[in-house]
C-alpha cells in the first residue's frame, strides 16, 4: 500500500511538473509571438509615417510659417531615434510626446488612413519643436507653458489638415472605423474654427480657446506620468 501511494504521489508530482513546464513554455511562446507582432506593427507604422512626411514635403511651398518651421525641424532629423511605442499605462493614446524627453510615442496597434496620421503626427512633432525652444525640467515648468504649447500644436494640425484636404482629400464615406470618423470630424471642425479665427472672428476665437482648454487636463495627466519616470 505505501509503495502504491508513493507511485501515485510520484505520478502526481510529475504531472504537476509537466503542467508547470508546459505553462511556462506556452507563456514564453506567446510573449515571443506578441513581441514579433508588435515589431511588425511598429515597422509598418514607421513606413507609413515616412510616407506621411514625404506627402507633406511635396507641398511644403504652400505651408504657413508655423507649419513650415515644424516641418523643417522634422526634416532636419531632430526626431531621429526618438520614436517609441506607447507606454502600457497610456495604451489608449494614439500618439503623444514627452515634454521633457522630446520623444514621440506611437501606438503601433492603431490602424487608420495615412491621411489622418498627418495632423496627429504633426501635432506631436509641433510639441517637440516648441519644447526644443522652450525646454522644461519640472511639471511646474510644463504647466506654465502648457496653454501656449497646445495653442501652437493645434495651430499646426489645423494648417496640416487644410493641406491634406486640398491635396490628398478624403471623405467620411471612405472611413471604415468609428475612430477614423471621429478623427475626421474633429480635425474638420477644428480647422474650420481656426480658419475663421485668423480672419478675425471673435466667436471662433472663443471656440478655439475652449478646444485647447478641453485638452489641458489630459495633457497634464500623461505628462505627469512621463515626468515621474
Amino acid at each position: 500500500m505505501p509503495k502504491l501511494f508513493g507511485k501515485k504521489l510520484l505520478i502526481f508530482l510529475l504531472l504537476i511538473i509537466f503542467i508547470i513546464i508546459g505553462s511556462v513554455s506556452t507563456y514564453f511562446y506567446l510573449q515571443k509571438q506578441a513581441k514579433e507582432k508588435e515589431a511588425e506593427q511598429t515597422k509598418a507604422l514607421l513606413v507609413e509615417v515616412n510616407e506621411v512626411i514625404n506627402l507633406m514635403d511635396v507641398v511644403k511651398s504652400e505651408m504657413p510659417t508655423e507649419l513650415l518651421e515644424t516641418h523643417e525641424y522634422l526634416m532636419s532629423g531632430a526626431l531621429g531615434g526618438k520614436l517609441y511605442r506607447t507606454d502600457p499605462k497610456l495604451k489608449d493614446q494614439i500618439m503623444y510626446h514627452g515634454a521633457k524627453t522630446q520623444l514621440v510615442y506611437i501606438n503601433p496597434a492603431i490602424k487608420i488612413k495615412k491621411e489622418l496620421w498627418i495632423p496627429i503626427f504633426y501635432h506631436e512633432v509641433a510639441h517637440n519643436y516648441w519644447h526644443s525652444k522652450n525646454p522644461i525640467e519640472t511639471f511646474e515648468e510644463f504647466e506654465a507653458q502648457l496653454f501656449n504649447s497646445e495653442n501652437y500644436a493645434y495651430t499646426i494640425n489645423a494648417q496640416a489638415w487644410d493641406l491634406v484636404m486640398k491635396h490628398y482629400p478624403i471623405t467620411p464615406e471612405e472611413l471604415k472605423t468609428e475612430l477614423e470618423q471621429r478623427l475626421f470630424k474633429s480635425y474638420s471642425n477644428e480647422t474650420e474654427i481656426y480658419n475663421e479665427m485668423i480672419k478675425g472672428n471673435l466667436g471662433a476665437k472663443e471656440l478655439w480657446v475652449k478646444i485647447i482648454e478641453a485638452d489641458l487636463k489630459e495633457q497634464e495627466k500623461y505628462q505627469e506620468a512621463l515626468l515621474e519616470k
